[in-house]
């Protein structure tokens, strides 16, 4: 005889594990099945001050303190490490909290599955859904897989596809669209003692920005530092150097990078991922919703993905329980979670694309007060995706500004390296460089 749940979750990550909580806390019957068992290692680890909203509603921000570090600001410095700027969250546009955190996502995660379990959700971690069936009519039906290898079938009136990336339903019933504008490549790992500014801003998040990549240092609670370069997809491919390579490659031609790491000591493996931008043509289906980067990934850049995963969370999870209420679950009724879904993405991906044109890394290192279209884009870093009128056209004004200083200087021309300048060298294709793990 088959499990029989109201709702049931594939993927206990930030988006699944956030809905999980707010329909289990609202007497839902709903369950969570994750793949992977908690801990474990996930990029993303930068948080935005409007998810701290989110966090409170689910009673944990007072956790948050007590095991992350906070974070105040993102500050961009040019290649050579002569053009910096920070901009802090208090000077946005849109009053809201003024800072936020820097996570070890495998805590965090945890912390978020814990809490949906806590609430009364069914959490199954090691279970993967190897079939979905969703129907508004009938409900859903699943294949689940345990860590043993035991197969049972698993009832839902409606299922919530968080499966990440993997993007279970979206990926097998090919509406997955990959964006050609933004095929990137990201390596990345963990440092010991990479030095960081005194006071408030020793959580900031720190750009170093080159001409054709970028990298982040996002400080985390000790000592460590994550450490990602991004850079163009096809450049990285075709520059037939293994991920440390590459890597070190691009330390090597980044001054400002070289001189943070020069001390340090990297203390995990360089990962490497690529092609992560992509959106779903449809994120409501027949019986089913997609939440969080089952539905849509944009870029790194601006940090938006735990915050984008768990907004969509807590919608998914109000508009279901308004669904299972009036026993309207058909696609029609979720076209409001979809609009508001497709509005966030587009905010983020809109933002993203000028970041990769030229001029807007001239107009980022050189501010302008006027208009407060610098407050409007911080509240946009933020984490502020409200419709208003005052804060698009902000948005939309600083977006020609950054089109016009392709041809006229309106703030001063940024002269920054290149990773992919020319050839490798000799010392950048061994794996000498900044401690082997």
């Amino acid at each position: 005889m088959s499990e029989t749940y109201d709702v049931a979750i594939i993927g206990g990550g930030p988006a699944g594990s956030t809905a999980a909580t707010f329909l289990a806390r609202a007497g839902v019957n709903v369950s969570v099945f994750e793949r992977e068992r908690f801990p474990r290692f996930h990029i993303g680890e930068s948080l935005l001050p409007f998810n701290m909203d989110i966090f409170e509603r689910l009673g944990i921000a007072d956790q948050l303190g007590q095991h992350f570090i906070e974070k105040w600001g993102a500050e961009f410095v040019s290649s050579d490490g002569q053009v910096h700027h920070t901009f802090h969250f208090e000077d946005g546009f849109v009053p809201g909290k003024p800072m936020s955190y820097q996570v070890l996502r495998s805590r965090l995660d945890q912390l978020l599955l814990d809490t949906a379990e806590a609430h009364g959700a069914h959490v199954f971690q090691g279970h993967t859904v190897v079939a979905a069936d969703p129907s508004a009519r009938t409900g859903a039906r699943l294949q689940v897989r345990d860590a043993g290898g035991t197969v049972r079938e698993v009832r839902a009136r409606f299922l919530l596809d968080a499966s990440g990336r993997e993007g279970v339903l979206s990926t097998r019933c090919g509406r997955r669209q990959m964006d050609s504008s933004l095929r990137r490549a990201a390596l990345f790992a963990h440092f010991e003692n990479v030095p960081r500014p005194s006071g408030r801003d020793a959580g900031n998040i720190v750009l170093i920005l080159l001409r054709d990549a970028w990298f982040w240092f996002i400080p985390l609670a000790g000592s460590a530092t994550s450490v990602g370069l991004v850079l163009d997809g096809q450049c990285y491919r075709g520059c037939g150097l293994r991920p440390q390579q590459a890597f070190e490659l691009a330390v090597e031609r980044c001054p400002a990078a070289a001189e943070r790491l020069r001390s340090a000591q990297r203390v995990t493996p360089i990962r490497a991922t690529s092609d992560w931008s992509y959106r779903s043509r449809r994120i409501r289906g027949d019986g089913y919703l997609l939440l969080g980067d089952a539905a849509a990934f944009v870029d790194p850049i601006f940090s938006s993905g735990v915050y984008l995963a768990m907004s969509s969370g807590e919608l998914a999870a109000s508009a279901v329980m308004r669904g299972l209420k009036s026993g309207n679950l058909f696609p029609r009724s979720f076209k409001r979670y979809e609009r508001t879904i497709n509005h966030h993405v587009a905010m983020y991906r809109n933002l993203a694309l000028r970041f990769y044109r030229p001029g807007f890394i001239d107009v980022c290192l050189s501010p302008s007060k006027r208009l407060r279209l610098t407050p409007a884009v911080i509240s946009l870093l933020a984490g502020c995706t409200q419709r208003r009128w005052s804060l698009r056209w902000r948005l939309t004004f600083f977006y020609w500004v950054v089109r016009l200083q392709r041809f006229l200087p309106l703030a001063p021309r940024q002269i920054l390296q290149r990773v992919f300048e020319s050839p490798p060298s000799a010392s950048t294709t061994g794996d000498g460089m900044l401690g082997n793990v």
